[in-house]
C-alpha cells in the first residue's frame, strides 16, 4: 500500500482498452483514485 507522501511507483496502467499511461504521469498534477476491476472489458 502506498502511504501519504510516498512516491508513486513508476508502473504502466491501462486507462482504456488500448491506452496505457505511466502512473507518475497521471499523478503529476493531481491526486488520483485507482480502482481495479477483474476482467472489466471482457465479455464474461
Amino acid at each position: 500500500m502506498i502511504g501519504t507522501g510516498e512516491a508513486v511507483p513508476d508502473v504502466r496502467v491501462w486507462t482504456s482498452t488500448r491506452d496505457r499511461v505511466g502512473l507518475r504521469e497521471l499523478a503529476a498534477d493531481a491526486p488520483y483514485l485507482l480502482l481495479f476491476y477483474l476482467f472489466d472489458w471482457s465479455s464474461t
